[in-house]
């Protein structure tokens, strides 16, 4: 095989990876995977997947420590056009070492010093080689190298995913470097749970770490935690219980509130029942509620095992002005980030659509003089706005109007079985919203009581509730409705809508809330039925859609002040007693609860005027149809005009691989196919989406331009050469652009329109001067195809 044409793929087959195995490499993964490929949803709310990026060759040390990434190119192709992508996916697959190669040059790219040289392949280093570069570089001491090398805990058959891999290992190498403090920060539906089951089954299985604290908030983030992450710890591990004191396990798990109670009006430290050092590695899930605050109760539990190593874990950091009140100043800048917009993009995350209601009395509305709520109190004549419903005063008929918009919402798209949540302003809204919806089902109400289910602070089955709305296989509860408590650490892979009748103050709540849907469930049965959950959808009536457009929304932590939930919801991160499933009574809040009254008004006409459904693109713009305004901004910031997307086509090596990428993989194949047909080129549909040529150019017409008569005309072609291009032009109008590429055009010599006309295969390839002639003249017929004429 001439060299002058071989293909990535024959490079690699031929050249890199003889090089590699040459060099000694096992753990060597060939075209690894690593992202899901990201979701798109069209006009029919049909989801697609993209392409999923891959690693060339992904060269491992042992399982799951990787030491470097392999970017080939063509053997023909100049190996410095591959070191950008090396770079990137280095520093994507935290790996110490990119290779670039073209099969007969190598460039080595050092991640940790920033040096770069140039080699020849056959001089590809060993494994060997790398891993002491690595242990020499990283400062990591020799004695830790095997316990950095402990193998993950693989029994429940779980791969971690890339960035898990590199939190895990990147969290392992600072604690044995002897860091004190660190801090995750991983979008939430991501696996914070199982990265830190990972790091401590390490620490912990290897003699670095003997006694662990893994602290949350809540006894639901426990329970669940105990049930599945931190299961395989079985008998070493146990969830704290302050009234009978054991300090005979390896791995506790507890919430703050057990640790800090009020008894008898003094405050109990139950803490200080183990020695100061009992623990050596404390990790605080969740950490962004108030772990860091010097006033907070967690803060007086990491003071006093400050000789541990602490790890904090979030999906949204706080960087409060306050440095007293501050994540990043307590545990430090993030040593990883795995940001929602990076979740959503490599397709572990699930996107979503933005349904915003507009409800004519939120604009303003003034009740009649002398009207009175529903004891009979006057009302205060005064302009009320969406702020102030359900804090200042509560309209029954919204709450009606809301709820009749829920439930056509969810009949209109087939979702009546859909898990929702509502999020309401206070504990009472959250009831009142509960009767409305119940009023507003009584058909799906009457088939289980649990239909509609409100899951607030002081509800006595708030955790059984939650573990039924949680759970994949249970049918009820369907609509959750609650203020607070299910804001941060629910679980809920299989919700399909979140409601907004809240305002959100803040950010690190507004996030903490979008990620109750994230997460993705791809395949799951209720009641024996199949269902799929690939996006979700946000319903506003509160105008917390703005924050999508604010750069904090999913850019770096900024300097911020958190507004904590107000007294009078009951609700806040300390509050709840032990049937609120949030522990024990703590420390009263300062203050005392808030009474301020809420009037209650009965009889005032409310109406949802036309509403917008928006997709969120990247940029934080909101647009009317998800996937075609993706697909065309996409293109366009790329190329500023037509002519520039044609000149990159024509000197484009790969179209099929340019297609993909701009139309995001194979999705026009499906949706856009509806629109179009069959038989326009794929070259067509980009110009159409991305610059609004109209009407789209089938390939019939596109055979008869005058290039590629000019080119048959003018190539020095005899008839029976014209003859065979022809054929190829009638196999691209009937099945596009493949039909004229290497390998498809060579099994289509045996189709019967060539014999039909007197050709053998062997015939044609002779007539044409040989394979890498007869491919390149179709190389070039298929250039003059989208030549200007």
């Amino acid at each position: 095989m001439a060299e002058g044409i071989l293909s990535e793929e024959d490079t690699k087959r031929l050249y890199i990876t003889r090089a590699i195995e040459k060099a000694g490499w096992k753990d060597c993964e060939i075209n690894m995977e690593f992202t899901a490929g990201r979701i798109s949803v069209d006009g029919k709310g049909r989801a697609h997947r993209g392409d999923r990026l891959k690693a060339d060759y992904f060269l491992s040390y042992e399982k799951h420590f990787p030491l470097a990434v392999v970017e080939a190119k063509a053997y023909d192709v100049d190996v410095l056009a591959g070191v950008q992508q090396a770079m990137e996916y280095a520093k994507r697959l935290d790996t110490p070492f990119a290779f670039a190669s073209n099969g007969h040059d190598l460039i080595e790219i050092d991640m940790i010093s920033g040096r770069q040289r140039r080699l020849m392949i056959e001089e590809f280093p060993s494994r060997a080689d790398l891993w002491q570069r690595f242990l020499d570089e990283s400062e990591l001491p020799e004695q830790y190298a095997q316990i950095y090398l402990y193998p993950y805990n693989m029994s429940d058959g779980k791969t971690p995913r890339y960035y898990q891999r590199a939190i895990i290992n990147k969290t392992v190498g600072e604690v044995l470097k002897g860091r004190q403090r660190m801090l995750i920060v991983c979008a939430t539906g991501t696996g914070k749970t199982y990265e830190a089951f990972q790091i401590i089954y390490r620490l912990w299985k290897s003699g670095a770490k003997k006694r662990i604290l893994y602290l949350a908030d809540r006894n639901a983030l426990i329970n669940q935690t105990v049930a599945q992450d931190f299961a395989p710890f079985g008998q070493s591990m146990m969830k704290y219980d302050n009234n009978a004191h054991d300090d005979a396990h390896s791995i506790y798990l507890g919430i703050y509130q057990q640790f800090i109670t009020m008894q008898d009006g003094e405050v109990r430290r139950h803490y200080e029942q183990f020695p100061r050092d009992f623990f050596d590695l404390v990790i605080v899930d969740e950490c962004h509620r108030g772990s860091a605050n010097l006033d907070s109760q967690w803060h007086d539990i990491l003071d006093y095992f400050s000789s541990a190593t602490q790890i904090g874990m979030t999906a949204t950091p706080k960087e409060d002005e306050d440095p007293d009140h501050s994540n990043i100043a307590y545990f430090g800048k993030p040593i990883y980030t795995y940001s929602l917009k990076q979740g959503t993009e490599d397709g572990f995350l699930a996107p979503f659509i933005i349904d915003i209601p507009a409800i004519d009395v939120d604009q303003g509305w003034i009740p009649p003089e002398g009207m009175t709520d529903e004891n009979d109190v006057p009302i205060e004549e005064e302009e009320y706005t969406q702020k102030d419903y359900d804090k200042k005063i509560a309209l029954t008929d919204r709450h009606r109007v809301i709820a009749s918009y829920i439930t056509d919402f969810l009949a209109e798209h087939d979702m009546q079985y859909a898990k929702t949540i509502v999020f309401c302003e206070t504990i009472q809204h959250a009831r009142e919203m509960t009767l409305a919806l119940r009023e507003a089902n009584p058909e799906l109400c009457a088939e289980d009581e649990r239909y509609v289910t409100t899951i607030v602070a002081q509800e006595k089955m708030n955790d059984t509730r939650l573990e039924e709305f949680t759970s994949a296989q249970s049918k009820y509860p369907v609509i959750a409705v609650t203020s607070r408590l299910m804001s941060t650490g629910v679980d809920a892979k299989t919700c399909k809508l979140i409601v907004l009748d809240r305002s959100i103050g803040s950010m690190t709540e507004f996030k903490q809330i979008i990620g109750r849907g994230t997460r993705i469930q791809e395949h799951y049965k209720v009641d024996g039925e199949s269902e799929s959950k690939m996006y979700f959808y946000i319903m506003d009536f509160r105008s917390n859609y703005v924050k999508f457009q604010d750069p904090e929304f999913d850019g770096e932590p900024l300097d911020t002040k958190v507004t904590t939930p107000g007294p009078d919801d009951g609700e806040g991160p300390r509050g709840g007693d032990g049937p609120s499933g949030e522990g024990p009574t703590t420390c009263p809040n300062p203050g005392g609860p808030n009474n301020k009254r809420v009037a209650r008004v009965n009889g005032v006409e409310v109406n949802i005027t036309p509403n917008m459904r928006k997709w969120l693109l990247e940029n934080g713009e909101l647009v009317d149809k998800p996937l075609e305004s993706y697909i065309r901004d996409r293109i366009r910031n790329r190329y500023s005009n037509l002519e520039d997307f044609t000149a990159q086509w024509l000197q484009c090596d790969d179209r099929s691989s340019l297609t993909r990428e701009l139309l995001l993989a194979d999705d026009w194949n499906e949706g856009f196919r509806d629109e179009y047909g069959y038989s326009v080129d794929d070259f067509d549909i980009i110009c159409d989406f991305g610059f609004d040529v109209e009407p789209p150019m089938s390939r019939k017409e596109r055979m008869g331009r005058e290039p590629v008569e000019h080119f048959l005309a003018q190539g020095g072609f005899n008839d029976s050469q014209q003859e065979i291009l022809r054929i190829f032009l009638d196999l691209y109008v009937r099945s596009g652009r493949e039909s004229l590429q290497g390998g498809t055009a060579m099994r289509a010599l045996s189709l019967p329109q060539f014999s039909d006309a007197g050709f053998s295969a062997m015939q044609v390839v002779r007539m044409m001067g040989g394979k890498p002639v007869f491919l390149k003249t179709l190389s070039q017929l298929e250039d003059a195809l989208y030549e200007e004429e």
